[in-house]
């Protein structure tokens, strides 16, 4: 007869001693109920004993022990124990980012703080000089030089014009 298909699950847990403590006790009563499960356990738990009887656990040095915890640990780790931004930058380490953002902003607050003072500088210094009024006059004359050249030839066309209104 077989065990009831709806409780295999709890036959093989409390054969392998891992049956939660609080399904115990409906486990237990339902073992005294049902025959068939009761039979079930009694042969697995014979067929364990055998087994363990005819192939004895390995024994294990501590230092394969711990490379196998640390080997399995990191496996089952897998990618959880990285954050989700830890690959955006081509696998390049990401260990230097917050002092290089520290350096970024050390750079913006260094150019604003200069921004500043060039322009309180170039404030104070809107009203020129006497001498720099004379070099900006100049300047505009030089500019302006081709204009005055041509009023020149304005003035000298407009001249003979005249005089020849006057022969006329």
């Amino acid at each position: 007869m077989r065990a009831c298909a709806d409780r295999e699950e709890t036959l093989l847990l409390d054969v392998y001693g891992e049956l939660p403590p609080g399904d115990r006790p409906a486990w237990e009563r339902h073992l005294d109920a049902c025959s068939a499960c009761r039979g079930e356990r009694q042969r697995l738990m014979q067929v364990l004993k055998a087994v363990r009887e005819a192939m004895p656990a390995p024994a294990i040095l501590p230092e394969e022990t711990k490379a196998l915890q640390q080997s399995l640990t990191r496996s089952w780790m897998g990618d959880r124990s990285k954050p989700w931004w830890h690959g955006l930058l081509f696998g390049i380490s990401l260990r230097p980012l917050p002092a290089l953002a520290t350096a970024c902003l050390v750079l913006v607050v260094m150019g604003w703080f200069t921004l500043q003072w060039v322009q309180t500088r170039s404030r104070t210094r809107t009203v020129p000089e006497p001498q720099e009024k004379v070099m900006v006059s100049d300047l505009e004359v030089l500019e302006n030089l081709d204009l005055l050249e041509e009023m020149d030839d304005i003035e000298k066309v407009v001249q003979v014009v005249d005089q020849r209104d006057i022969v006329l």
